[in-house]
């Protein structure tokens, strides 16, 4: 099934090729192997019980197989170990199947096919430490990785990021490894979208692999598809056709979901972390969101998570530029209030901004919410990499008849958020790459109602082009 998703959402590589470091060729850690690489942990399954894990290797590796155990402090973990087979599949890299019929890639852009594994890891008890490593072809052994499984409930903290997208292993990279200095024991860690400029180059997913390293292996990612994840089925397709790249479903096993089309299969999906924690993930990218709504609505009715989470790529309301979706807000954002959702993580606008929503009350705070107010949702909007935009002029004033107010917002800056669940309290902080706080927010629940317990909103000054480091669009 696997594969025949990834022949069904696979196009072309026929792009125009970019430079990379100088364009003297592939870099040593792009071709496959015989080793295992691209290591990354997502949830397929019940978080507490189950995780899983997907590789790279070789074409020529066909079958192989992922050991897990128990992450004792004993020396010799690697005797204990229990052995389970992957699924693999063959990846072409030079030529790609869209539409039916074959594309061939540029010829100064192709590589060899790879081979794409993963396997599930059943069986495991809640909040337990457990260590695994994948094989490449026999006897090619990765490290040894420790991961956390879901707590039943209790106290978890994870990592946002908006699009990395450019620059990914020259300047995204200190994001990402700032990100887990600042939150080392996060559970996962949230993509929201464009984690890469063009989704359909191996290049691109071979500098987003090594800018995380090992942080992919051992913190399992929630990735979300943004607009980047898609490419032109054809050049000189009239109808401008766009498909999932074929690179996404094999290299991130993630849940399928019956109700939803075939589509959006390992793009819209849920997260059911722990009773105190539901994430729902939405492909913005399909031109009818209306299979989703649908879905997303009645995911929200049935969850009886304390925290709920909506996250995708493209903002319910919009931060830079001429870039609002009003098809989305509208078809969205009813679901969003009625259903009480506690947050929703976006990107794709290339700026910070962090506001406040409270149903119950349509017309908008002019002097913004302050603590012991009570509120229904929060939107945020990030970025994570170097590539910038400017901040709408008119802020988010246009949406102020919905009751939305813009707490904080921010350009020229690279950021990284850290959200805490512990009981009836969220807690948000954003930090800007160098490990500072630039926002922080304390959601208190009771019952049907939320109150602010804290919104640290205007220190260090509001971040703008024209008060930070000369600016230049990155051409990557």
């Amino acid at each position: 099934m696997r594969v025949l998703m990834t022949v069904i959402a696979a196009m072309a590589l026929a792009l125009p090729v970019l430079a990379h470091d100088g364009d003297h060729g592939p870099p040593p850690w792009q071709g496959a192997t015989a080793w295992p690489d691209r290591i990354v942990a997502t949830f397929e399954g019940d978080p507490s019980q189950s995780f899983a894990v997907a590789w790279r290797t070789a074409a020529n590796v066909t079958a192989t197989r992922a050991e897990i155990t128990l992450a004792t402090p004993d020396a010799r973990i690697d005797l204990t170990g229990r052995s389970v087979a992957a699924v693999s599949e063959r990846v072409d890299l030079d030529t790609v199947i869209a539409n039916g019929r074959a594309l061939a890639v540029q010829a100064n852009d192709t590589l060899p096919a790879a081979a794409y594994h993963s396997v599930r890891f059943d069986g495991l008890k809640p909040d337990t430490l457990y260590a695994y490593r994948v094989q490449g072809s026999d006897g090619h052994w990765s490290e040894w990785f420790q991961t956390r499984t879901a707590p039943k409930s209790g106290p978890i903290r994870f990592i946002y990021m908006g699009d990395a997208q450019n620059g990914v292993l020259s300047l995204w990279s200190r994001t990402i490894r700032a990100a887990f200095q600042a939150a080392p024991d996060a559970r996962f860690m949230l993509h929201a979208g464009d984690l890469v400029n063009r989704g359909s180059r191996d290049i691109e997913w071979a500098d987003w692999f090594k800018a995380g390293g090992f942080l992919h292996a051992m913190i399992p990612a929630i990735p979300v598809a943004g607009n980047h994840e898609y490419d032109m089925a054809d050049p000189a397709d009239a109808a401008r056709r766009r498909l999932l790249s074929h690179l996404w479903r094999p290299q991130f096993r993630l849940p399928v979901e019956a109700a939803l089309p075939a589509a959006v299969q390992e793009t819209a999906y849920a997260v059911h972390y722990s009773a105190d924690l539901d994430v729902f993930v939405l492909d913005t990218n399909q031109p009818d969101l209306q299979p989703q709504a649908d879905w997303l609505d009645a995911q929200l009715k049935a969850s009886k998570a304390r925290w709920r989470i909506v996250t995708m790529h493209h903002p319910i309301f919009s931060s830079a530029g001429e870039r609002d979706s009003p098809a989305g807000r509208a078809l969205l954002l009813p679901i969003l209030t009625a259903n009480s959702v506690d947050l929703v993580l976006q990107g794709h606008d290339h700026t910070y901004a962090r506001g406040l929503l409270n149903a119950g009350a349509q017309a908008p705070r002019r002097a913004g919410f302050k603590v012991g107010d009570t509120m229904t949702t929060m939107f945020v909007n990030s970025v994570s990499g170097p590539k910038q935009y400017q901040f709408r002029k008119q802020g988010w004033d246009d949406y102020a008849p919905t009751g939305v107010k813009l707490e904080r917002q921010g350009e020229n800056g690279q950021f990284f958020q850290v959200i805490g669940i512990d009981g009836n309290r969220l807690s948000y902080t954003a930090y800007t790459t160098d490990g500072v706080q630039y926002d922080a927010v304390v959601i208190e629940k009771r019952g049907a109602t939320k109150r602010l317990i804290k919104n640290d909103k205007t220190e260090p000054p509001t971040r703008r082009f024209d008060n930070t480091l000369p600016y230049k669009s990155p051409n990557f």
